[in-house]
């Protein structure tokens, strides 16, 4: 997660209110703050701070020294006094106040957090009013009304001298006898002005034609967050329309309009009905729509709508207009092939289909090439379900297109036409600028071998291991790489980088020489680990394609000291145009990215995308890509980036009850409720499975993703067959990701969501971030310096962490607890596991808590990825210095991250390691790299040098902790590791999961099995801490599975113990060891040659299992032959 650039500012006072709100700007932003991934649930806002500098105080007070006053000096009066109270008051004309607060920023004491907004000090019949106490030499305040997500008024008061005083009322509005110099304000509906006095409400507008808080769910029926009546008086309910949105709103309500419907009300029970296809409408007014009106549906549509409400007396409450995300899905989708496409066979050829019901016009640009020149313009033809047509001549196959839309737009309230390309792109020209027409099963898209290659098998997804990786990191900076394949697809072909074959073959006689990036992985592969996840490659905004538009520091960067400003600055000057971004910044969903190519115009970005998953394939990797689907990168009519939203405005994105686009992934979040949006998400996703065959999908923040959108692609994938599909099984396809629940989606808000809670059953995997925040401790909005059962949290504390962390007791306490989270995630985080806890009672996952949820929400172990580090946030490395004892040697913290790298090796389920951590991989602890340029994103595949010590991370997204960052990074030689830890990491990490597929005890399936056959000791209140024993037993013969769970035929257990001590630890032999059962160290961990695992002992003398300090140790006993 998990793309925004944006300029950090100072200011005074806190806040978190959108961008969007400042600054008036419908479409929210169009760059992707990451950090947002898997360091949810809860990012706050961006802060008020980052967005505005508020003026600068004048200097009021009198210098030191200067003039002394004498006796004959001329005494100047004092002036008027300036105010120590600001008097909000708010007025709507509906007289609907319920749930309004008010966020404020500026030069007053009461500052506030956007999740908590003031509650007013008073509430009377004439609107609701704030106190807000005023700094010192105050000279502007602004404030907003909201209630949640939705904005009301909002403004900014200059602070001015007052003549006069005013009663101040205390927070639960009685006068408490102070006199207090207060300045007044008046804030007025939806308005974006203050009154200095109060206004006249006749000549405020009743409403707003920028907003469109009322719901067309469906033909004949409209919802209003509006009440029915006034003390028993009926309000009259208006619907208008005008072709050409010439409508607009005064004091006397809508005004202008072409048409108008009244609208009754309807009974509650259709305003239910309605609810549970749209849940956060509950409690909304029903309101009936005329046949006469539901009968110019696909008109009405396209132009712009209006709804009002009136008094019994006539006088107009409020006008807003109306969102029809619900009756387009109802009336105007459509289910017949998009983009480029044959025709239908009784008309033959091939034609382009476009979906845009509420287009006015839509014409096709045809372009010769991918650049320059004039385009032939075409008139498309409107269809049936909403769809503008062409047929297209055949010679236009590999040529280019955009479409010329007209249609109303919401942002703008008026008719905009814009350029823009297909959603269904399959081809483009570099940047995006055009959709390239092009046929995917033409030999010239394809490398040799294509069709016919198939993946490597998998027998069950418990089998997947996954690797994280960046397609530039891999690359860019390996000096074995010939530069021109260097960050590119093509880095990953064996053949291209030993310049041989000009494609990948399955038929190899003489093996190529190895890149030292592809001989880790080959490496890793050869120890078990199997699926490759690149991030983003579809074609995302961030990165200019064409190499030579790309900037690159210029400057050695390695000369400067470790803790140094220089490098981040030298990164920052070109950051927004290099050849750098992690990708999380979609355009269009369904073409490989062109910075990856080494042409970016045309079909090269297609083949070459092919040729690295082909060779991927034959290296052994399973290849997974990264998908997000929960934003786009831009929305409204202007952004060269905006697609979806320049076609059907306000349709693909989710929005808020007032009609602003939601933005809690970042930026414009779509809205997979919506058929046409989940249809796009869905074929998408088949189309990278069929046509490129990629083996799975790591869904980003796929909490924001309906969990019916989920079940449905699940269900196309299945029915991809090697058969008909060139060898690509569906079903072994795997699907996981960011389940994290927040936003206007927690808690089922828009539906069932695909959040942690929701997933039991469901087959699709997820992040535990249970297992991430017991091992390292705190979790990413913690203090950094937390510690958990890894890091020395009680037995090896950080002095930093003291404070915070409480006393002795209070570490071993939390030591505790963290250790259950981490016995329940190696146990698969099933929610039905039993777990004997640190209070002295046993529990079912799902009974115990942890971040307020249940601690384990999982029904089958192939729903849990283990992973304690990703792309997201600071690497493992990074985590551990922050948290471990500064006193601690860089020998000791390579085993603080060798047992990180057990931990998920060793844990039931899908084990998920980002790219490096086996070798130490540091980003100068970087918390959030997204934009932060090669220098910090670098991997060093010969394990020479990590990366600690590149600098101060970038300002933008690290500043406010250089001052502790620059005091570790100082120290750097003495926290480097040295480039012999970091093989013998990747060493014992690659002898890890050999022990992993040494055993099917480690990687099983069933949900019955992992309860049977999988045990903890040391466990309760008496235990040791710091020391986790897992055992695993085999069923006693390969017939008795189905009563006795997985049979082992070379073990009959195994025992693996984490000792996280720092002191060696002997633990007896559980009690299930039968009496001279034969213990000993696992051989693959024997054989790594490290003197302190070498150490581990079993003694079958006294049954102890001798561990050596900060170690994980696996014990075998070899089935009796």
């Amino acid at each position: 997660m998990l793309s925004l650039k944006k300029s950090v500012f100072t200011s005074r006072c806190r806040s978190h209110i959108p961008f969007a709100v400042l600054f008036g700007n419908p479409f929210g932003t169009i760059r992707r703050p990451q950090g947002i991934g898997l360091d949810k649930p809860g990012l706050p806002l961006p802060s008020l701070s980052q967005w505005i500098i508020p003026r600068k105080l004048r200097d009021m007070a009198a210098p030191v020294g200067g003039l002394q006053a004498t006796a004959s000096a001329p005494q100047v009066s004092p002036g008027p006094p300036a105010p120590s109270i600001l008097r909000v008051h708010y007025v709507r004309k509906d007289h609907n106040y319920k749930g309004w607060g008010l966020h404020t920023w500026g030069d007053t004491t009461s500052c506030t957090q956007w999740q908590q907004p003031l509650k007013p000090t008073r509430v009377t019949a004439g609107g609701m009013v704030w106190e807000l106490p005023l700094k010192p030499g105050a000279s502007r305040v602004g404030a907003l009304v909201h209630k949640g997500e939705q904005k009301a008024a909002t403004g900014e008061v200059d602070i001015q001298i007052q003549n006069h005083t005013h009663t101040h009322w205390d927070a639960s509005g009685t006068d408490n006898g102070i006199s207090s110099v207060v300045q007044e304000v008046w804030l007025v509906g939806s308005e974006h002005r203050t009154f200095a006095s109060k206004p006249d409400l006749s000549n405020v507008p009743a409403g707003s034609v920028n907003k469109q808080g009322a719901h067309w769910v469906s033909p004949g029926l409209v919802l209003w967050r509006q009440a029915a009546d006034d003390a028993a008086e009926p309000r009259t309910f208006q619907l208008h329309f005008h072709s050409r949105g010439y409508s607009w709103i005064n004091g006397a309500g809508v005004q202008g309009a072409e048409a108008t419907w009244e609208l009754t009300v309807a009974a509650p029970p259709a305003a239910t009905a309605a609810a549970k296809r749209f849940p956060h409408l509950f409690g909304t007014t029903p309101l009936v729509v005329p046949q006469e009106a539901v009968d110019r549906i696909s008109e009405l549509v396209c132009g712009q709508l209006l709804i009002s409400v009136h008094d019994a007396s006539g006088e107009a409450l409020d006008a807003t207009g109306l969102q029809i995300q619900g009756v387009l899905d109802e009336t105007l989708t459509y289910d017949g092939p998009l983009g480029d496409h044959p025709n239908d066979p009784a008309t033959g050829g091939n034609a382009i289909t476009l979906w845009a019901p509420t287009a006015t016009d839509v014409k096709l640009l045809h372009y010769r090439a991918p650049r320059g020149g004039n385009p032939e313009v075409f008139q498309m033809t409107r269809g049936s379900g909403g769809t503008w047509t062409l047929p297209r001549p055949d010679d236009w196959l590999w040529s280019y297109y955009t479409y010329r839309v007209t249609n109303f737009c919401p942002w703008t309230s008026r008719f905009e036409t814009v350029e823009v390309t297909d959603p269904y792109s399959r081809g483009l020209a570099a940047d995006g600028v055009r959709t390239q027409i092009v046929d995917l099963s033409d030999p010239s898209t394809m490398p040799v071998g294509w069709l016919d290659h198939e993946a490597p098998p998998l027998a069950q997804w418990t089998d997947i291991s996954v690797y994280e990786l960046h397609v530039r990191d891999f690359s860019v900076t390996d000096e074995t790489v010939p530069e021109p394949l260097r960050g590119k697809y093509l880095a990953f072909c064996p053949d291209r980088v030993a310049g041989g074959a000009q494609s990948t073959s399955q038929d190899r006689s003489t093996p190529p020489q190895l890149s030292a990036g592809l001989a880790h992985l080959a490496a890793l592969q050869s120890a078990g680990l199997n699926n490759l996840h690149l991030l983003p490659t579809y074609d995302f905004a961030t990165v200019p394609e064409r190499a030579e538009e790309q900037l690159q520091v210029k400057e050695d960067l390695s000369v400067f000291p470790p803790d140094s400003t220089a490098q981040q600055a030298a990164v920052l000057a070109v950051a927004d145009s290099d050849g750098f971004n992690w990708g999380y910044d979609p355009v269009h969903y369904g073409v490989p990215e062109g910075s990856y190519a080494t042409d970016p115009d045309g079909v090269a970005r297609i083949r070459e995308f092919r040729e690295m998953i082909q060779a991927l394939h034959v290296q052994g990797w399973r290849v997974v890509q990264d998908v997000v689907y929960n934003h786009t990168f831009a929305s409204g009519p202007s952004s060269r980036y905006s697609v979806l939203d320049k076609i059907v405005p306000g349709y693909y994105h989710r929005r808020h009850e007032d009609g602003a686009i939601c933005d809690s992934t970042c930026c414009n979040n779509t809205a997979s409720e919506h058929v046409m949006c989940e249809r796009l998400v869905i074929e998408d996703i088949t189309h990278w499975a069929k046509n490129y065959k990629v083996d799975g999908f790591r869904f980003d923040i796929m909490g924001h993703l309906m969990l019916s959108t989920m079940s449905k692609i699940r269900s196309s994938l299945d029915s991809l067959t090697p058969q008909k599909d060139h060898g690509v099984r569906g079903r072994s396809i795997y699907l996981y990701g960011e389940a994290w629940d927040f936003g206007e989606v927690a808690g089922n808000q828009r539906g069932r969501n695909a959040a942690q809670m929701n997933l039991a059953g469901t087959q699709l995997g997820a992040f535990n971030d249970r297992l991430r925040d017991g091992a390292l401790g705190g979790g990413p909005f913690a203090p950094p310096q937390f510690q958990g059962l890894v890091t020395g949290l009680h037995l090896a504390p950080n002095p930093a962490a003291q404070p915070i962390q409480g006393g002795p007791e209070d570490q071993r306490a939390e030591l505790l607890v963290l250790t259950d989270w981490v016995r329940s995630a190696m146990a698969g985080n099933l929610r039905v596991y039993p777990l004997h806890l640190c209070d002295g009672t046993t529990r079912s996952g799902e009974e115990v808590l942890a971040h307020g949820l249940p601690l384990s929400y999982g029904g089958l172990p192939c729903e849990h990825v283990a992973f304690i580090g990703c792309h997201d946030n600071k690497t493992m490395f990074d985590q551990i210095v922050e948290k471990a004892s500064i006193h601690e040697s860089p020998e000791e913290r390579m085993r603080m991250a060798v047992l990180c790298l057990a931990l998920i090796t060793l844990s039931q389920g899908v084990p998920f390691v980002h790219a490096g951590d086996d070798l130490l991989r540091s980003k100068s602890l970087d918390r959030d790299s997204y934009n932060s340029g090669d220098w910090f994103n670098r991997i060093d595949w010969t394990g020479t040098t990590n990366g600690f010590g590149s600098g101060l991370p970038v300002a933008t997204k690290n500043g406010g902790a250089w001052s502790y960052m620059g005091a570790l990074l100082a120290h750097a030689d003495r926290i480097r590791p040295s480039a012999e830890q970091m093989r013998t990491t990747t060493r014992i990490f690659q002898a890890l999961l050999r022990v992993r597929y040494s055993s099917p005890l480690f990687r099983l399936a069933a949900t019955a099995d992992v309860v049977r056959q999988v045990l903890f000791h040391n466990t309760g209140p008496d235990q040791n801490p710091g020391v986790i024993v897992m055992e695993l037993v085999s069923a006693p013969y390969e017939e008795a599975e189905a009563v006795h769970g997985m049979y082992d035929p070379v073990y009959e257990r195994l025992i693996a113990v984490f000792n996280c001590a720092p002191y060696v630890n002997e633990m007896p032999y559980p009690a299930t060891v039968p009496q001279g059962g034969h213990l000993e160290l696992h051989p693959e961990l024997a054989a790594v040659g490290d003197s302190r695992l070498s150490a581990a002992a079993a003694d079958d003398t006294n049954c102890t299992l001798r561990v050596p300090e900060r170690t994980a140790a696996v014990f075998v006993q070899h089935r009796r032959r």
